[in-house]
């Protein structure tokens, strides 16, 4: 009898031992992954699924230029376990700490050098806004899977299971903006801005017309703003668009001179204070811009 009840003790805490670890192994974060904006926290977030912490260094709500490197974020820099930037132009701040950084267990992905590595015909090195190109996106999401995987490889099926459902929505996604994209009344795609939509533009066959070039805080001259405005004459162009994260002065300027109609397009990186209430997904933002598109450019329509 007494072996009986030794042996049922010894299942009772084995089972016990077994849920703690499952528990575990569900419940705490294991890695620390540092992401510089909030579609690489998207990314992250849905391939990882709550298993790993997630910091963003800067806040959906900041302007990703003007943003300034707080000690907290050096800290968890220097705790990290991944770092997830877009390289390139867009975090020159990050150059300049990351060679001091005096941790060795620090893995770093760059949005720009994972592109280059898969010889990616679409990369634009000039232009920092990478994650407007969903199948770029997607070279993103397989590199941050094997990453992961290779970090932590108890949970490489979920980090595989989560990613390939990423994936699978990133393919979704662009073939919507191909089809809905194809025929549009105007393929002019007018930016009362600086070239936030370079990547989009040249994905989807649409030709962006900004007012001024890639850096955000470029003022247009009043020549280039009669420009634009003879230009939207001449070629009957109903809509104006304007990047979520600058004021759309210039946009009601122009509007008022032609007659179009204004839209505003999300670059996927600030929020609103309405869509961070409404928690937006980067999906969401994205899928919301196609809808805008297809009315200011009047898609599904025939050229004139």
């Amino acid at each position: 009898m007494k072996r009986i009840f030794d042996l049922l003790t010894l299942i009772l805490i084995t089972i016990s031992l077994t849920a703690v670890s499952q528990a575990r192994l569900t419940s705490e974060p294991g890695l620390l992954i540092v992401t510089t904006i909030f579609p690489l926290s998207e990314f992250t977030r849905e391939i990882t699924a709550g298993q790993d912490e997630i910091y963003q260094l800067i806040p959906t709500s900041s302007e990703v230029h003007d943003f300034q490197l707080r000690p907290s974020d050096l800290s968890r820099l220097m705790s990290a376990n991944i770092l997830v930037r877009i390289g390139g132009q867009l975090e020159p701040w990050l150059d300049r700490i990351q060679g001091s950084l005096e941790t060795k267990k620090l893995t770093v992905i760059s949005f720009t050098e994972v592109l280059k590595a898969s010889n990616y015909a679409g990369l634009r090195t000039e232009d920092p806004h990478l994650w407007l190109d969903f199948e770029a996106d997607q070279l993103l999401v397989k590199k941050l899977m094997e990453v992961l995987s290779d970090l932590n490889p108890a949970l490489a099926a979920v980090y595989k299971k989560n990613g390939q459902a990423l994936l699978e929505k990133l393919k979704q996604l662009d073939s919507q903006y191909q089809q809905s994209l194809a025929i549009c009344r105007s393929a002019d795609l007018i930016i009362a801005g600086h070239q936030a939509f370079g990547y989009l533009t040249a994905r989807y066959k649409l030709n962006q017309i900004a007012l001024t070039g890639l850096n955000p805080e470029a003022q247009p001259t009043p020549r280039r703003l009669q420009e634009v405005i003879n230009l939207i004459r001449s070629r009957q162009i109903k809509a104006i668009f304007y990047e979520s994260s600058s004021p759309p002065e210039y946009a009601r300027q122009i509007a008022r001179e032609t007659g179009s109609k204004l839209y505003r397009l999300s670059t996927g990186v600030d929020l609103s204070k309405k869509e961070i209430k409404e928690k937006k997904s980067f999906l969401n933002l994205m899928e919301d811009n196609l809808k805008i598109l297809i009315e200011g450019l009047g898609c599904g329509q025939p050229n004139n």
